[in-house]
C-alpha cells in the first residue's frame, strides 16, 4: 500500500509491566476499604459490648447487607435485603442516584434491629467474617485474572512488534478525496434521518421514547442524527448546505429542549445532593457537553459558526431561568473538568466514568482547537493518553468501559466487543494509534468471518441493541463493526458487514425513507454514520477539517426537499459539480447556488439554459427539469 507523504507509520505495544491495580484506582480502592473497615468495626462493636439483640443485629446489618436479618432469624428477609442492595447498585449505575445504595444498606440494618430475635453466636461470627472474606476473595480473583491477562498481553506484544499502524495526516484533495456519490439505497436511508431532523424543533415524532437516562435517551438519538448528517455532507455532498445543514442545526437546537437535558437536574440532585440544574458548569455530565459539543464542531466545520456566538446554546429551564452557553463554553467546560479530574477522564452520571463518552470530549476539544485556535487538547493529551493506557486498560489490551470514580471499581461486562468497537471508532480522531491497536486486537481475538458474514464472539453485549434495550440480535454490534472498520481503513471487512446488513435486515419504507425494521432508531442512525463513512472520515472531519477549496468554492445553498435529492455535490474551488435525483417524481425546480463570483458568466450543463450570470451577491437561481439521475455542472466561462 502506498502511504501518502502526510501519513506516518507507528508501532504501539501494550503497556508492560502493568500494576494489578493502577495508581489512581488503587487510591480510590484503598479509601473504600478503609471506609468499610471503619463501618465493620462500628458494626461489630454492639456485639462485642453485649448491647443486646437489637443493637447487635443493627450492627451486623452495617457489616453486611442483610447480616442483621440473618442473625435475627429472618433468612428470607436477609436474601431480599441483599437483592435490594444489589438492585440499588444497578440503579446507581444506570441513573446515578449515589445515595440509594447507602440508604438501602442502612435501611436493611435498621430493619434487622427492629425485627431481630435472639441470634446464635455462630451466625454472628459468620456475618462478621463474610464481608472481609468477600473482599479478600475479590482481590485474589482479580490478581489471578491480572496474571492471566498479563500473559495474554505478553503474547500479543510479541506479535505487535511486527505490526505498524498508519496514522493518517491531512487528507488534501488528492488523498482521501474525491467525494463519492450516494446510491439510490444510500439516499433512501439518508431520508430516514432527514425526515427526523426536518420536523419542527419542538417535535420528536419517530424518536424512541423509553427513558432519558441511559442509551435509549432521546439525546443520544439526536447526537447520532447530527453526526450521520454531518458525515453524509462531508463524504458525499460537501458543496451542499440547504436542507442537509438545516437538519444538523435542528438536531443541535433540539438538544436545548428541557425534555432532553432536564435529566441532569434529577441526576445531580440524587447523585451529588446538589440542586444546581446547570448542565454545563459542573464537574460531570460529559454525556451532554462532549456529545453536544461534537455535533456543533462537525456542523461548524462544514457550514457556519452561528453556535459559537455568545448565548447560541442556551439550555432554558423556564421563562426565567436559562443556562447561557455556546460552543466555546462547552469545550472550556470539558477542558476544565479533565484538568481537575484525578483520572483525567471524568464522569457522565455522577460517579461513573465511561471511556467511550470521554472520546466525545476529546473530539470536542480537538475540533474547537482547530476552528478557534485554542490549545485545549494539547494541554491535556498526555494525561488522557496515560489514563487510557493505565487506569482504563487491561493487560490483555481490552479497554475498561466504565469505572466508579468514588470506589475505583469496574466489571468485565463493560469490556465486551461492542464497547471496544465503539471506543475504537470515536477515539480515532484524537488518539489514532490506540484506536488502531484496539481494532487490531479485535480482529485478532473477537471478529470472525462466517461465510459471507462477520460476527463477534457470543455475549450479552454482542446481542443487545442499546437503543431499545432489546436482546436477541447482533444488528447494533454489526453497525459498530461497520463504523470502526471503515474508519480505520479495513474497507474489505466493512464492505462485507454492509452487504450483510443490507441483505439480511428487513427494511421498512415510509414516503421513500428506509430504515432497518428490527433495529432501534439509534442503531439505524449509527448505521447511516457507518454507511457514509470512509477511511479516516471521522479523523479528517474532526482533526483536519475541510480542504480550503471547499471553503471558498460555489455551493448548492437551497433546493426543495424531498423533490430533489442531492447525491453528490463537490467543488474544486472554482466550479460546482452536482448529481441530483428526484425524490417524489419528475419535477421542474430551482437550484439556488451561492459563492459565485459576482457578475461572472457561468456555463451550466444539465439545466434549462446553458449560461447564467451571477448576481451582485454571488448567487444564481438555476432552473432544471429533473426526471432521473442528472448531472449538473456549473463552471466559469
Amino acid at each position: 500500500m502506498t502511504i501518502p507523504a502526510t501519513d506516518e507509520r507507528v508501532q504501539l505495544l501494550l503497556p508492560s509491566p502493568t500494576r494489578a491495580v493502577p495508581p489512581t484506582t488503587a487510591r480510590r480502592q484503598r479509601r473504600a476499604i478503609l471506609t468499610y473497615s471503619a463501618l465493620w468495626a462500628l458494626g461489630a462493636l454492639p456485639g462485642l459490648l453485649d448491647l443486646g439483640t437489637a443493637w447487635t443485629a443493627t450492627g451486623l446489618g452495617l457489616v453486611l447487607p442483610g447480616g442483621g436479618l440473618a442473625y435475627g432469624g429472618h433468612p428470607v428477609l436477609a436474601l431480599l435485603a441483599v437483592a435490594a442492595v444489589v438492585l440499588s447498585v444497578f440503579t446507581w449505575w444506570a441513573t446515578g442516584p449515589t445515595v440509594l445504595p447507602p440508604l438501602m444498606w442502612l435501611g436493611s440494618a435498621v430493619l434487622g434491629g427492629l425485627v431481630a430475635d435472639p441470634g446464635a453466636t455462630a451466625t454472628q461470627v459468620v456475618v462478621l467474617s463474610l464481608g472481609p472474606a468477600l473482599i479478600v476473595t475479590a482481590v485474589g480473583v482479580h490478581r489471578l485474572r491480572h496474571v492471566r491477562q498479563a500473559r495474554t498481553g505478553a503474547r500479543l506484544n510479541e506479535r505487535l512488534r511486527d505490526v505498524e499502524f498508519v496514522i493518517t495526516g491531512p487528507p488534501g484533495l488528492d488523498v482521501r478525496v474525491p467525494v463519492t456519490e450516494h446510491s439510490a439505497q444510500d439516499l433512501a436511508h439518508l431520508r430516514y434521518a432527514l425526515d427526523l431532523a426536518l420536523q419542527p424543533i419542538d417535535s420528536f415524532v419517530g424518536f424512541t421514547k423509553i427513558d432519558q437516562f441511559r442509551e435509549a435517551a432521546t439525546r443520544y438519538q439526536l447526537n447520532a442524527l447530527g453526526y450521520s448528517l454531518s458525515m453524509a455532507q462531508f463524504t458525499r455532498t460537501p458543496a451542499f448546505t440547504g436542507y442537509l445543514a438545516e437538519g444538523q442545526r435542528n438536531a443541535i437546537e433540539k438538544m436545548l429542549d428541557r425534555r432532553i437535558w432536564g435529566y441532569w437536574a434529577v441526576e445531580n440532585a440524587w447523585g451529588n445532593l446538589d440542586l444546581d440544574r446547570d448542565p454545563v458548569d459542573n464537574s460531570e455530565n460529559i454525556m451532554l457537553t462532549g456529545f453536544h459539543g461534537l455535533m456543533v464542531g462537525m456542523y461548524e466545520t462544514l457550514n457556519d459558526d452561528r453556535f459559537s456566538r455568545p448565548g447560541a446554546l442556551t439550555y432554558r429551564w423556564n421563562d426565567d431561568v436559562g443556562y447561557v452557553n455556546d460552543y466555546g463554553s462547552l469545550a472550556a467546560s470539558i477542558h476544565r473538568n479533565v484538568q481537575r479530574s484525578p483520572y483525567a477522564l471524568f464522569p457522565c452520571e455522577p460517579n461513573w466514568i465511561y471511556t467511550v463518552c470521554n472520546t466525545f470530549g476529546m473530539n470536542t476539544m480537538v475540533s474547537h482547537d482547530r476552528l478557534h485556535g485554542t490549545g485545549y487538547f494539547p494541554a491535556v493529551e498526555a494525561r488522557l493518553r496515560d489514563s487510557y493506557e493505565t487506569e482504563f486498560l487491561r493487560p490483555d489490551g481490552r479497554i475498561i468501559g466504565v469505572r466508579s470514580s468514588h470506589l475505583g471499581l469496574s466489571w468485565n461486562l463493560w469490556a465486551g466487543p461492542s464497547i471496544q468497537l465503539t471506543t475504537s471508532y470515536w477515539m480515532h480522531a484524537a488518539l489514532p494509534d490506540i484506536a488502531q491497536r484496539t481494532w487490531w486486537l479485535l480482529r485478532e481475538q473477537e471478529l470472525r468471518t462466517e461465510g459471507d458474514t462477520v460476527a463477534t464472539r457470543p455475549g450479552v453485549s454482542a446481542r443487545l441493541d442499546p437503543g431499545n434495550y432489546q436482546l436477541g440480535t447482533d444488528t447494533y454490534s454489526q453497525v459498530v463493526t461497520l463504523m470502526a472498520g471503515r474508519e480505520v481503513g479495513d474497507e474489505d471487512l466493512a464492505a462485507q458487514v454492509q452487504r450483510g446488513l443490507d441483505e439480511r435486515e428487513e427494511v421498512t419504507e415510509a414516503d421513500g425513507a428506509w430504515r432497518y425494521a428490527n433495529a432501534s432508531g439509534l442503531a439505524n442512525l449509527y448505521a447511516n454514520l457507518g454507511r457514509f463513512g470512509r477511511r479516516s472520515g471521522l479523523r479528517d472531519l474532526v482533526t483536519f477539517g475541510t480542504p480550503e477549496a471547499w471553503r471558498r468554492g460555489p455551493v448548492l445553498a437551497e433546493v426543495a426537499y424531498p423533490d430533489v435529492l442531492v447525491a453528490k455535490a463537490v467543488t474544486d474551488g472554482v466550479a460546482l459539480d452536482l448529481v441530483l435525483r428526484p425524490g417524489a417524481g419528475p419535477v421542474r425546480t430551482v437550484l439556488l447556488v451561492e459563492r459565485l463570483v459576482p457578475g461572472r458568466e457561468y456555463a451550466v450543463t444539465g439545466a434549462a439554459q446553458s449560461t447564467y450570470v451571477a448576481d451582485a451577491d454571488g448567487t444564481a437561481a438555476i432552473e432544471i427539469d429533473l426526471g432521473g439521475r442528472q448531472e449538473v455542472r456549473i463552471a466559469p466561462r
